[in-house]
């Protein structure tokens, strides 16, 4: 690691030009092939695939979109006697703007049939619903289609139209961002209050900013071998900036710290490297580990998300161990060095919480469970179009089925089989808690029924009906009667993570905790650090309860759990580092502790408001679930890093004494200053 770290600072010009090239050619690539991210979910096993499949073995495999629209100005469902031609009565505006916006999305690529004019009409003759029919699945179709699709909808010619399918779906909420480089600036303010020195501004940011560019692009690319959603560049930009500007200043604070303490450049970049180099590098390991442990749901889509996220926080871990150094080599003569003058406040404050540890363990737990209790509320679901970005066509589409045809209008559920005997007994059953069009059949000896909730796509209740129709469509229906449609298929793809979710937490945690236990020789130490990080997890799933409500992704407990037990763990990594070095030097825990906190207490605090401040800047994007993600992320590094870092693992360790260390084979305390150590 030194040897690294030191080479990069010798040969800065050579590291920065390739950083360069690397952060060039990479763009230049991915410009050049462009993206191809998928958001289809694979669950071969689910109900819905299985009725899915039954529609296309009929000739109906091909995406079914929905258009609503609504006439601002009259019917759109005939003539109109106030509008007379030649022959009589002519179409009145609303109709004549319906025949020519069916039309032109009759004239687009891939469009096979769109249904005569009106279509299904709303009771006041002002909404109309008409299905477009592709020659293709929407995954087969991809978002060039679903983009010229969703721009013919909304150049509706005087109508307000909106589309909903999954092909339209493809276009709620395109990847955006603009708030990164707000989140970067706030983060730069703190740096700046908190070390007096533009250096310190400069060095975390561009290495931040540059790192992350190289994944951004590296995922783009990674979307043509493997299945990566969209999403997917958002959360690698949400991750990867977080944790680069933190992982550049740790090393950078221990840097400036060994040249306050008369080391020269190289010696204190020396001393960075065998420290806060290390820790760096296990840090990152962690966090990767924690969001590979995604791969144990089974979920391409997962995966993709898994592996953009770790390509960011791996080019940022080594940006820190690179690029940092070179850039060091050209700015270090204008660092301020000014003395730390901090170091007494947390000093103060870890002696009072060593002294007193029950309290303040308490009160810690207190705030942990204050902030856990909405979970008690959790409910895992795919949100409805409702909730996606106003303005966009599905959203639109939703507020206009809602208001004509009622709030079960966007969700129908397929219930598709073979041996259509007892159709009709099954139709008459259904009536009795939704809305039942008539049965439709098929090619190939397959029969179709719509169902129509009286309740909205989100509501439990619907939920209740997709199960209780399933039940009927097997015994009334027939044995190979399925259920598909969206809320179907969302159903199915919260129960496939839901049921998967035991196993995940098992692997992140039991991970996590060996790979503590490694570095730090210790048992307890791992094993209350995931307790801790247990918590964390509670209560920053409460936060995002309380503050959006249900239902949650279902995949989102999956990404915060794995996200923030790595970045947890990045504190637990830095802080015992430190406190394990005094240990060394004296035996005495409580003694190491308080130097511990004192030493890196005002680094972690920085870096975790630095942290917050980037992923709050996420939190007013346009895609709900990365909103989530930014919030839960800033309640998660803030409690961390604050309550449980500075209170609560201090408190704990007190209490542990010199349990802490212990481990199987370990010899007596070695009372040697670790080389390299500026104490």
């Amino acid at each position: 690691m030194t040897a690294l770290v030191s080479w990069c600072f010798r040969r800065a010009g050579v590291v920065i030009v390739l950083w360069l090239v690397a952060l060039g050619g990479l763009g230049t690539a991915a410009l050049h092939t462009g993206a191809a991210f998928r958001d289809t979910v694979a669950l071969p096993a689910a109900d819905s695939t299985a009725a899915a499949g039954l529609l296309r073995t009929a000739g109906a495999g091909g995406a079914a979109e929905r258009v609503v629209v609504r006439s601002p100005d009259g019917p759109v469902d005939g003539t109109d006697r106030f509008f007379r031609g030649p022959g009589g009565e002519a179409p009145g505006p609303g109709r004549a703007r319906l025949d020519a916006f069916a039309a032109r999305l009759a004239a687009l690529p891939h469009v096979v049939s769109v249904d005569p004019p009106p279509g299904e009409v709303s009771a006041d003759r002002r909404t109309a619903v008409l299905t477009v029919r592709f020659d293709a699945p929407a995954a087969d179709l991809g978002p060039g289609t679903a983009e010229a699709f969703a721009a013919a909808v909304r150049d509706a010619g005087g109508l307000t139209a909106g589309a909903s399918g999954e092909l339209a779906a493809m276009t709620a909420a395109a990847p955006g961002l603009g708030n990164a480089g707000i989140g970067l600036l706030a983060a730069a303010v703190v740096l700046l209050v908190a070390f007096g020195s533009l250096t310190c501004v400069l060095l975390p940011v561009l290495t931040a900013a540059v790192s992350v560019g190289c994944a951004l692009a590296a995922v783009t690319l990674l979307s043509h071998v493997m299945t990566v959603p969209k999403i997917s560049t958002e959360i690698a930009a949400l991750l990867g900036l977080g944790v680069g500007v933190d992982y550049a200043l740790f090393v950078l604070t221990r840097y400036r710290q060994g040249r306050r303490d008369g080391a020269g450049p190289a010696a204190a970049l020396a001393v960075a490297a065998a420290t806060s180099g290390r820790s760096v590098v296990f840090a990152g390991v962690t966090v990767c580990v924690s969001l590979a442990g995604m791969v144990t749901v089974g979920l391409p889509f997962l995966n993709g998300i898994a592996a953009a996220a770790a390509v960011s926080v791996l080019l940022t871990a080594f940006a820190a161990l690179t690029l940092l150094p070179a850039l060091l080599r050209l700015l270090a003569r204008r660092m301020s060095l000014r003395p730390d003058g901090h170091g007494g406040r947390w000093a103060r404050l870890a002696r009072a919480v060593t002294a007193r540890p029950g309290p303040y363990t308490l009160a810690a737990l207190l705030v942990v469970a204050v902030l856990a209790l909405p979970m008690t509320g959790l409910r895992l679901g795919v949100p409805d179009a409702a909730l996606d970005p106003p303005g966009s066509v599905t959203r639109t589409a939703a507020e206009l089925l809602e208001e004509g045809f009622g709030p079960g209008a966007d969700a129908p559920l397929l219930v598709v089989g073979t041996g259509g005997e007892s159709v009709g007994a099954l139709r008459e059953a259904l009536l009795a808690s939704a809305d039942v069009g008539p049965p439709a059949a098929l090619p190939g000896g397959v029969w179709l029924l719509t169902v129509l909730p009286r309740t909205a796509p989100a509501d439990p209740a619907t939920g209740e009906l997709l199960a209780s129709t399933r039940v009927m469509a097997r015994v009334l229906g027939s044995p190979d009667a399925h259920v598909g449609g969206v809320v179907a298929a969302r159903a199915d793809f919260s129960a496939a993570i839901a049921d998967r979710l035991p196993l995940f937490f098992a692997a992140v945690v039991g991970i996590s905790v060996l790979l503590l236990a490694w570095v730090f020789r210790s048992v307890l130490i791992p094993l209350t650090a995931a307790a801790m990080n247990l918590l964390t997890a509670a209560a920053t799933t409460g936060a995002v309860v309380f503050a959006f409500g249900g239902p949650i992704e279902p995949y989102l407990p999956v990404f915060l759990f794995a996200g923030l037990f790595g970045l947890s763990m990045d504190y637990e990594v830095f802080l015992i580092a430190r406190i394990q070095e005094a240990w060394r030097r004296h035996g005495d825990t409580r003694a190491a502790v308080v130097d511990g906190v004192a030493a890196t207490g005002r680094t972690i605090t920085a870096a975790a408001l630095i942290m917050a401040l980037v992923f709050v800047s996420f939190a007013f994007v346009d895609a709900r679930v990365v909103r989530e993600a930014g919030v839960g992320l800033t309640v998660a590094v803030l409690l961390d890093a604050v309550v449980v870092r500075c209170v609560l693992v201090p408190a704990v360790m007190t209490r542990l004494g010199a349990a802490n260390w212990w481990f199987p084979g370990r010899t007596a305390v070695v009372a040697v200053e670790p080389a390299g150590s500026p104490r």
